[in-house]
């Protein structure tokens, strides 16, 4: 007999468990119930991605560890959101001493980061002060709101020092550069978590938006560029 009320009872709870329905998280039911995203995984009906075109020019001139570079961006929002402020990934700031690291640096690995020369929002110059980007992470707030399904032009002019330590990207040895995450992002900004203000640690992979893109390498003569 207390066999059976065992079963029995297992039985009801495995009927209770299975009529229950999974947690879903809050920021992704709401995605849901916009129409964004569906619990199969497909895309919902109302799906968007905002996406740009980026056109890079930059400059490395080995043993010069000095990498200049310059890019206009066109980018276009297709979300039904208003933007006002901008999240710019500056990967490179990974190397600058006391940025949030997964593990020790070594002196080799470590440089100045990024310095923003120049930013221009729709032709139009911008004050940026350093302290926007001590991280990887710098915010630009526009002159202007972006609308749903305008497109923003952006310029920076920049530079950095390479790493003298190469893992993922860095100085292989004086002629020879490893070269990536070298130019500013905009950061991905979708339809379940706005903008993708995470600060890089070094250890995670990346979350990019499809872009496209137009790059132009400038390095000395007889030397070869794989990109």
């Amino acid at each position: 007999m207390n066999k059976w009320i065992v079963c029995i009872t297992l039985c009801g709870l495995i009927l209770q468990a299975q009529s229950q329905s999974l947690y879903v998280p809050r920021d992704v039911k709401k995605a849901f119930n916009n129409g964004t995203r569906s619990a199969d995984g497909r895309p919902g009906k109302k799906y968007w991605q905002n996406s740009a075109i980026y056109n890079i020019s930059i400059t490395a001139l080995p043993p010069d560890r000095n990498i200049k570079g310059t890019e206009q961006i066109s980018y276009t929002n297709n979300s039904p959101d208003t933007l006002r402020n901008f999240v710019i990934k500056l990967i490179q700031n990974i190397h600058k001493p006391g940025v949030t690291r997964f593990s020790n640096a070594h002196d080799d690995y470590l440089t100045d980061g990024v310095h923003i020369d120049q930013v221009k929002e729709n032709g139009q110059v911008r004050n940026v002060s350093p302290a926007q980007y001590r991280g990887t992470n710098m915010g630009l707030r526009l002159t202007k709101p972006l609308f749903p399904h305008e497109t923003l032009q952006l310029a920076f002019d920049w530079h950095f020092q390479i790493s003298l330590e190469s893992g993922r990207e860095g100085m292989i040895d004086s002629t020879t550069y490893f070269l990536a995450y070298f130019y500013p992002r905009v950061a991905v900004y979708d339809d379940y978590n706005g903008w993708d203000d995470l600060d890089h640690n070094d250890a995670l992979e990346f979350y990019n938006d499809f872009n496209d893109y137009i790059l132009n390498v400038k390095v000395p003569k007889n030397y070869i560029v794989w990109a």
